[in-house]
C-alpha cells in the first residue's frame, strides 16, 4: 500500500546552554535540522564556508552533507533545534531565505521565537502530545523568521524580472511593446517598470531599444543585409525610426558604425 508522504513530520527537539568550546561533528544528519541561536555565538563550518553565528541567528544542517559547529570560548551560544522533513519543508526553508548556497537566516522576532521553542521542546517531552501541535510550533517557529514576506516579493520580481528578458530576447525582432511585455509577465505595466528601474537601472523601452540595437549592431558586423533589412529585422518599423535610435545610442549612424568596423577587420 503506497504512503502518503506528510507536508512536515517533526522528527525530535531539544535546546541546550552549550559549555565553551563545545562541538558536534564533523558528521551528516538523516533530515533537515535547524538551530536556533538564543544567546551568546559560535560557528558552523559546512564543505568550504564558515559562517560565524550569533544570538538572532539561525543555521540549516541540510540531510547527509558533512557538518562541524562549534560554540565560542568566551560567550558560548544557547541554541533550540529541530529536526524535520515533508514535502513542505524546501519551501518552508526558501521563504526563510535558507537555500544550499546560504544556510542561515535572521529571526526577526527572537523573543517570539523562543517563546515558541520553548513550548514546542515541552510538548514534545510530555507523553502523549499531538503531532499537529508540534507541526503548529514549528509554523509559528518559522513564521519569527526574517522578513518572510519581503523574500517572497524579492523571488516573485526575480521571477517576473526574468521571465520579461526571455520574452524580450525571443521577440524583440517582431513589433512588441511594453505593454505586450507586461501582459506576457502578468502584471501592469507600471509594475514592470519599476522591477527594471531596480534591476536595469533602465525603463523596459530603454532595455528593449537597446537590445534591439545591439542585435542590429552585430548584424552590421557580420552580415550583408542592408540597412532596411537590419531595421526590421531588429523591431524597428522603419528605416528613420532605426537610424535616429541608432545614433541616440551610439553617436554615429548605422552606416558609419559599419564602415568603421569594416575599416576594424581590414587592419586585423
Amino acid at each position: 500500500m503506497k504512503t502518503t508522504r506528510k507536508p512536515i513530520n517533526l522528527y525530535y527537539c531539544g535546546r541546550e546552554e552549550c559549555d565553551p568550546g563545545h562541538y558536534f561533528g564533523p558528521a551528516v544528519r538523516p533530515h533537515y535540522l535547524m538551530h536556533f541561536i538564543l544567546r551568546g555565538k559560535g560557528f558552523y563550518e559546512v564543505g568550504e564556508k564558515r559562517y560565524e553565528l550569533k544570538m538572532g541567528e539561525a543555521f540549516l544542517i541540510r540531510p547527509q552533507e558533512i557538518t562541524y559547529y562549534e560554540a565560542d570560548q568566551e560567550d558560548p551560544w544557547e541554541y533550540a533545534w529541530a529536526a524535520f522533513e515533508g514535502e513542505a519543508a524546501e519551501d518552508m526553508l526558501l521563504t526563510a531565505g535558507i537555500t544550499p548556497e546560504n544556510l542561515v537566516c535572521e529571526i526577526m522576532k527572537l523573543e517570539d521565537c523562543g517563546k515558541y521553542l520553548k513550548l514546542m521542546v515541552e510538548r514534545f517531552n510530555h507523553p502523549g502530545y499531538h503531532e499537529y501541535e508540534l507541526t503548529g510550533y514549528l509554523y509559528l517557529i518559522f513564521s519569527t523568521i526574517a522578513r518572510v514576506e519581503t523574500r517572497r516579493e524579492e523571488a516573485a520580481e526575480q521571477g517576473y524580472y526574468e521571465k520579461a528578458l526571455s520574452y524580450i530576447r525571443h521577440n524583440y525582432s517582431y513589433d512588441i511593446r511594453v505593454t505586450d511585455i507586461a501582459r506576457y509577465v502578468g502584471i501592469d505595466r507600471t509594475y514592470l517598470f519599476k522591477i527594471f528601474k531596480e534591476y536595469e537601472n533602465k525603463s523596459v523601452k530603454r532595455y528593449l531599444t537597446e537590445y534591439r540595437i545591439l542585435s542590429a549592431k552585430y548584424m552590421l558586423s557580420d552580415t550583408s543585409y542592408n540597412m532596411t533589412e537590419v531595421a526590421l529585422s531588429c523591431g524597428f518599423y522603419d528605416l528613420p525610426s532605426f537610424c535616429r535610435n541608432f545614433k541616440n545610442l551610439e553617436g554615429m549612424t548605422p552606416v558609419q558604425y559599419r564602415s568603421i568596423r569594416k575599416m576594424d577587420k581590414q587592419v586585423n
